[in-house]
């Protein structure tokens, strides 16, 4: 899926730039090789990103969206990642995770202590009909009935973070809320980040392989 909205939105720039348009959003997935997947964590290269978001020099910072694809164990997710998953949401950034259990994919917008709260991509809701002269718009949808939460132990262990950075100081934020849960990993990241790509390439060659 990651992979797809990249695609997307490779398209889309190309587009946007053969019509002298500004794109809105980029996408930047942090993993492996565009034709291959790499091992050990993946490594966001500040230098790249900052580029790839940054058409030219008089050009703000277009809005980021960057997405982790992630396989934390093999049958089961290797304990050890939950506390800095359970991270990822205090980083303001967050826009959850895209995973679920197995068999059964979902969106995790939150956790707390060992439970993991989630939406069901699969449930379908009328449409609201925001643009109607209607004074008073139905917006029953717009919440759930139940508050659906499963252990935090028992999610899948290929698994997607999203965060959302709206310029570049909240794309710097980022990075450093990164960094610093990075170092809290105990040599165990879920991701790493790097301002050299050259370095970004010989961290990934390094960690080709690694036993969780």
């Amino acid at each position: 899926m990651c992979r797809t909205w990249e695609t997307i939105s490779c398209c889309m720039r190309k587009e946007t730039e053969n019509t002298g348009l500004t794109s809105a959003l980029r996408i930047y997935v942090v993993s492996g090789e565009e034709h291959g997947e790499r091992g050990g964590a993946p490594v966001a290269c500040i230098e790249d990103i900052s580029k790839h978001c940054v058409e030219s020099p008089d050009k703000d910072f277009t809005p980021l969206l960057l997405l982790v694809p992630l396989v934390l164990g093999l049958d089961k997710i290797n304990l050890r990642y939950l506390p800095l998953l359970g991270y990822t949401f205090t980083f303001p950034q967050s826009l959850g995770i895209l995973g679920g259990r197995p068999g059964a994919s979902t969106y995790i917008i939150g956790v707390q202590d060992e439970k993991a709260f989630y939406l069901d991509p699969h449930e379908t809701q009328p449409v609201v009909d925001i643009m109607s002269n209607c004074s008073e718009v139905d917006t029953s949808s717009y919440h759930c009935n139940i508050i659906r939460q499963f252990p935090l132990d028992s999610i899948d262990p290929s698994l997607a973070i999203g965060f959302y950075c709206r310029d570049k100081n909240d794309f710097a934020d980022f990075c450093s809320r990164a960094l610093e849960l990075a170092d809290q990993s105990d040599g165990a990241p879920l991701f790493t980040i790097t301002r050299d790509p050259q370095i970004s390439k010989a961290e990934t060659q390094d960690g080709d392989w690694q036993f969780l």
